[in-house]
């Protein structure tokens, strides 16, 4: 027979809330489920009164999780419905006896479809040309296009969705280059500098640590070729925002980002014509989701039963 959690708290968002089956899958891993809901991420919602007697946190939610949560609790176990947990200070979980687990891979399709989409609208300005006819208009001669076959991509960080991305550009026809420090002796991989300066098409696709935090900042970003485009779904950053903005307003390049949550900067950003934001919503297709619940679920149930899956060490 398996073990069960006494008391698993759900923190969850309350404009879209995981659906009552998943619930029901929870309450078979513990005696009692609570939900604890979240207006927004980012918001610091959770507090240690929600959390109290609880030895589960399973979260949904991209949060500001202070140490102070977690200093005194009776958790044992977090599951992060994530792949990114950089949002959680690992150190003091480990002092405090936290395990956490995350979900890895879950969303490699969807983000790296959704990157690749984000390319071609800014190379072919698909969506310009859309609302351009729903407000009545027509006519193509100020919709110039660029075509990706036989333009360089160069993808930092070649993991599970940078691999993914490769092949659909290749699938265009594109040359494909990389900076990945663990994959020195790979044919295709370049120093940083040289790839900026070689690439019509940069994507930014590692995780955020200390040694990426800011990877691109103003002098990278000033090696990009004039008219090429940078293409964030990872995340903000990785890259000095303020030194894109001034690039981009200068017109020297095109940018994409899925997840840049300060609002002032993203309503500077959307003054200008050449850079496009998404609303960090490269996760949301049917596919990754049920991915996402099931990866969840069986993180759980491994790691009642004494297993390590997806534990993050």
């Amino acid at each position: 027979m398996i073990m069960k959690f006494k008391n698993l708290i759900l923190y969850d968002l309350k404009s879209a809330p995981l659906e009552k089956e998943f619930i029901g899958k929870l309450k078979e891993f513990a005696d009692s489920v609570e939900i604890v809901f979240a207006e927004k991420e980012y918001a610091g919602g959770l507090k240690p009164s929600d959390i109290k007697g609880a030895d589960a946190l399973v979260t949904r939610i991209f949060d500001h999780y202070d140490d102070s949560l977690f200093e005194k609790s009776s958790l044992k176990y977090i599951g992060a419905m994530h792949t990114d947990i950089s949002h959680f200070n690992t150190r003091i979980l480990k002092k405090n006896g936290i395990a956490l687990t995350n979900v890895p891979g879950y969303a490699t399709e969807a983000v790296a479809e959704l990157t690749i989409s984000a390319l071609l609208n800014i190379s072919r300005r698909t969506l310009d040309a859309m609302n351009f006819v729903k407000k009545g208009n027509w006519g193509f001669e100020t919709f110039m296009g660029r075509e990706l076959k036989g333009k360089t991509l160069g993808i930092i960080g070649l993991g599970r969705i940078g691999t993914r991305v490769e092949e659909i550009a290749e699938g265009f026809g594109m040359k494909v280059v990389h900076y990945t420090p663990s994959k020195k002796s790979d044919k295709n991989f370049l120093e940083l500098n040289e790839l900026l300066k070689q690439s019509d098409v940069v994507s930014l696709h590692c995780s955020l640590n200390g040694e990426t935090e800011g990877i691109l900042n103003a002098s990278k970003l000033k090696l990009m070729k004039k008219g090429s485009v940078l293409l964030n779904s990872a995340r903000s950053e990785l890259v000095d925002l303020e030194s894109v903005y001034k690039i981009c307003k200068q017109k020297r390049i095109f940018a994409w980002f899925e997840a840049v949550e300060q609002e002032e900067i993203r309503g500077r950003f959307n003054k200008l014509d050449n850079v496009y934001l998404t609303p960090h919503f490269g996760w949301m297709t049917r596919e990754a989701q049920q991915e996402l619940r099931d990866i969840t679920l069986n993180n759980i149930k491994s790691y009642l039963e004494g297993k390590n899956n997806n534990l993050i060490q």
